[in-house]
């Protein structure tokens, strides 16, 4: 019987187990770290095609409406859109992975911030599917300080999915 052989084993059998030591670490923080970016992109993708979901209407005639469904990923912290019409943050979805850090985008239409309210509130959503309700409904109050009240805004509601 030859000695190397018996040696030979248990030492390539360490170096596999130092090997594996090193790469698997490696090779989960990778998928992780992957993981986590595919999510925030969907979560970047669907607060985009709100937005331009909500241009459109708005950029249709008074009282047009569209129904949207969007889908937010698992591990969305928050989704916030508009707010009261009298407050600059209802021009902004405001939203934010766990973990992660706060976004926003401003929504607007040429050079006009569209207004966007869920019954003079900010709407928040978390993480799953939703089907918005995006009406252009004429504002109760003077939005654009010209001493007219001749303005809209998207009123936002949710309907069950």
């Amino acid at each position: 019987m030859k000695e190397e052989g018996v040696v030979d084993m248990p030492m390539r059998l360490m170096i596999i187990a130092a090997i594996l030591v090193i790469t698997v670490p490696i090779v989960l923080g990778i998928v992780h770290y992957y993981a986590a970016v595919s999510s925030e992109d969907q979560l970047i993708n669907g607060v985009n095609y709100l937005k331009k979901q909500i241009q459109l209407v708005f950029s249709q005639g008074a009282n047009a409406s569209m129904v949207v469904r969007v889908s937010f990923p698992f591990g969305t912290e928050f989704v916030k859109i508009g707010g009261p019409l009298d407050q600059d943050s209802s021009h902004l979805i405001r939203y934010k992975m766990r973990n992660g850090v706060e976004r926003y985008t401003v929504v607007n239409y040429g050079n006009i911030g569209i207004r966007m309210s869920h019954g003079g509130k900010t709407l928040t959503v978390v993480g799953g599917t939703y089907d918005f309700i995006l009406t252009k409904t004429k504002a109760p109050i003077d939005l654009d300080g010209d001493g007219i009240a001749n303005d809209y805004y998207i009123e936002i509601s949710l309907r069950e999915v």
